[in-house]
């Protein structure tokens, strides 16, 4: 029984410990570019000696299958990257139809597409169901080839027929990075001077050396056209570039966490403005998504203009970020309401409706789903202990039925607020348009925590001493 529960869990940890993926055609369109599987093929199917043209030639898709005709010295093959699994399995139905003796239709397989080796033959009148392991060939330029090693084909009934190609390959899943920063310092800006904003950065990561992107955001705080964030110093291998709407820094590799690191502890803050407010965050994420540290979750703009609603709701929900599930965001707080409207570019659908009921608004994605948070029209009432944020006459369930929430375009009524719609949005160029829909990631059941963002915080703090021939501007600690 112990050894049992021994196997058992050596088995679980091996499926816990090893992503499964498919490279993948189903032939069901006439192209050589179909992606059928969980990952994309490295290259399309190349022809070779013949019109490399999926529609025509030798070799052809036709009937839902890749069909191979009179062939001599033509072949096809196709690429895939599996220098990161740890196993992989090719599979694929096949039929052959009067191919006589010495005609054969060959598997061939090759680790750098130049020495090939042959798996398997098939001739004759026959059919059937071709799986092999070809663990022995991982690499990233493993290509498959169809290919005839036997006489030349002469008669115009000689027939071979592939269907649902595939690799399943079982990859070890890649293992987030993780980033942990300080800072906590008192600043007083003026026209001249700036202040370092992280004072101590350490990235690590179990299976990489080197990270393509870090952004920098001020996510509590910001002024639009006071605040600045500056990469100073030379970096070599690192871009810089500012976005002013969502006042933040993007810091563009690939580069060596060293790199990074340098680059992060040469960023400073700066402000125009006479009055900045008196805390000043910044959120250091690993990646390009934006980090709200209220939330503690993560967010993205993904444009899309015309989608509707329960599209947008669809396709936030196949997104992740380092693991973590998507979903059309549930703007829950004031900060969280004014961090999307304001800091996210692109106004987008959020994950409200009230379709199951009319003036029933309720949160229907993301952990707050099923939360009821506003009763009625533009006269409504918000549930006690919730929160919205609606535009002024919002919601009227205008014009034949609007049950679904959008972000309103700025220049219309509040910064910021909200705004129903029917599920298609506007029309496509007008003022309530969908252009697209924010995506949250955070706070669902099953996330992994991750340590992919840091804070580091500027307090602003001014001190006023006045002596008989001078006023000072000073720091206060």
């Amino acid at each position: 029984m112990r050894n049992l529960l021994i196997y058992s869990f050596i088995f679980l940890f091996c499926m816990l410990s090893y992503a499964q993926d498919t490279y993948r055609d189903e032939f069901q369109v006439v192209s050589y570019a179909n992606n059928d599987g969980t990952q994309n093929w490295s290259t399309n199917w190349n022809e070779v000696n013949d019109t490399n043209n999926a529609g025509n030639g030798y070799i052809r898709i036709t009937g839902n299958r890749l069909r191979f005709h009179f062939i001599w010295n033509e072949y096809i093959e196709r690429r895939a990257d599996l220098s990161a699994a740890a196993n992989a399995t090719l599979s694929f139905n096949w039929e052959t139809s009067s191919l006589e003796a010495g005609e054969e239709m060959a598997i061939r397989i090759s680790t750098n597409g130049t020495t090939f080796t042959t798996l398997a033959t098939f001739g004759g009148n026959q059919s059937g169901f071709y799986s092999t392991d070809i663990s022995a060939y991982l690499s990233a330029n493993t290509t498959i080839r169809f290919e005839n090693v036997g006489t030349d084909w002469n008669r115009g009934n000689d027939r071979f027929f592939a269907d649902n190609v595939q690799i399943s390959a079982a990859f070890t899943p890649d293992q987030p990075p993780s980033i942990v920063v300080s800072g906590d310092q008192p600043f007083c800006p003026n026209a001249t001077n700036s202040k370092q904003i992280v004072q101590s950065v350490t990235i690590t990561d179990p299976d990489d050396t080197t990270v393509d992107e870090i952004s920098i955001q001020i996510s509590t705080g910001y002024v639009n056209g006071q605040d600045l964030l500056t990469l100073t110093g030379s970096h070599p291998n690192i871009t810089d570039s500012w976005n002013a709407t969502e006042g933040r820094l993007f810091l563009t590799g690939p580069a060596t966490f060293a790199e990074f690191e340098a680059a992060i502890l040469a960023v400073v803050y700066s402000a125009s403005g006479a009055s900045p407010p008196e805390l000043k965050e910044f959120s250091v994420v690993i990646g390009n998504a934006l980090f709200l540290p209220e939330t503690g979750h993560f967010y993205e703009f993904v444009p899309s203009a015309g989608i509707r609603w329960d599209d947008a709701r669809d396709a936030a929900a196949t997104r992740t970020y380092f693991g973590l599930q998507g979903y059309l965001t549930t703007l829950t707080s004031p900060g969280e309401a004014a961090f999307a409207g304001s800091q996210i570019t692109g106004n987008g659908w959020i994950g409200a409706n009230d379709e199951a009921a009319e003036g029933q608004w309720m949160w229907t994605t993301g952990p707050e789903a099923g939360t009821l948070f506003w009763i009625g029209d533009e006269t409504g009432t918000v549930v006690p202990g919730e929160f919205e944020f609606w535009n002024g006459g919002e919601p009227n369930n205008c014009c034949g039925g609007e049950d679904y929430a959008h972000i309103t375009a700025p220049g219309i009524g509040t910064p910021n607020s909200w705004n129903d719609l029917p599920i298609q949005g506007g029309a496509i160029g007008g003022s309530y348009a969908s252009q697209g829909y924010i995506v949250e990631y955070g706070g669902m059941p099953g996330d992994t925590p991750l340590q992919i963002s840091g804070v580091t915080r500027l307090r602003i703090s001014c001190s006023v001493i006045t002596n008989r021939q001078r006023t000072y501007r000073t720091t206060t600690n």
